[in-house]
């Protein structure tokens, strides 16, 4: 039980990716979009990159689900950029596990279990079979794009229906239909249909084995930033598929709020 409640906070708070999809919900609208040109959606995708409040609180209400459990959580997430985040998260309002992720580390105290976890971000490659750092975690929560980078060439895919950015061409994604002993990340950003927004992001890790879907269905601005209102991750791996529908509530942007985690004396390291 601890290993999947500890994969669901890492998704939830790294929280953190794919072929599966968790609901209904259609992400695609079956209407011929307008043109735009390639390099107006790179310039907007980088935009959206670089708008990272310096702080960020949220009270997120999840559903997960993998092979073994369907159980629904409530998480409050604070944050500041570049720095820690820490999330509290609870179950019929009793606080179950207290986490912070920096940069180097995460620590999880397992309240119901009196013990805790202390690893180094590598944690996440054991637990997703998908190296994910940090400043990942902060991009989806955020609704960001994910793994950006300003100095990579990024390519537009043909798709009458959607605007989507990759971070391959069409004939390297064909390549990845055939291979499994890749060491890149396959990355495609799809824009909203004014193509002012991102509403979908997809991760494909071939050596991994391994395919992660974000999408968000709603946003909001909160003092000048664009956040979502709510989405869904789903995360397929060889060992599992997991599914996770979350929605915002009370969410503040550039308030400054306490970030502390203290471990228990009588706390031993869980098993």
């Amino acid at each position: 039980m601890l290993q999947n409640i500890t994969r669901y906070i890492v998704v939830l708070m790294t929280l953190q990716l794919v072929v599966a999809c968790g609901n209904n919900k259609e992400i695609e609208d079956q209407v011929k979009l307008p043109k735009v040109k390639e390099e107006i959606l790179i310039d907007r995708l980088d935009s959206l990159s670089q708008a990272r409040p310096e702080h960020f609180y949220t009270k997120l209400s999840s559903k997960y689900e993998d092979s073994e459990y369907n159980v629904s959580f409530k998480t409050s997430i604070r944050m500041r950029t570049d720095s820690a985040l820490h999330a509290l998260i609870t179950y019929a309002r009793i606080p179950i596990y207290n986490t912070m992720v920096t940069p180097d580390t995460l620590t999880m105290v397992d309240k119901r279990g009196d013990c805790y976890i202390k690893e180094d971000m590598s944690y996440l490659k054991e637990t997703f079979d998908v190296n994910f750092e940090h400043k990942n975690i902060e991009e989806l929560i955020l609704g960001m794009p994910i793994g950006w980078n300003q100095n990579m060439d990024y390519h537009m895919l043909k798709d009458p229906y959607n605007y989507i950015i990759s971070s391959h061409n069409e004939r390297n994604l064909r390549r990845l239909e055939r291979s499994d002993d890749s060491d890149e990340l396959y990355i495609r950003y799809y824009l909203t249909n004014d193509s002012r927004s991102l509403k979908q992001v997809l991760i494909d890790s071939p050596k991994d084995t391994t395919s992660i879907k974000v999408r968000y269905y709603d946003r909001e601005t909160v003092n000048g930033f664009s956040v979502p209102g709510s989405g869904d991750i789903a995360v397929q791996t060889p060992r599992d598929t997991i599914t996770i529908e979350f929605k915002y509530n009370r969410t503040s942007v550039n308030e400054r709020r306490v970030l502390y985690l203290a471990i228990p004396d009588k706390y031993g390291k869980c098993e």
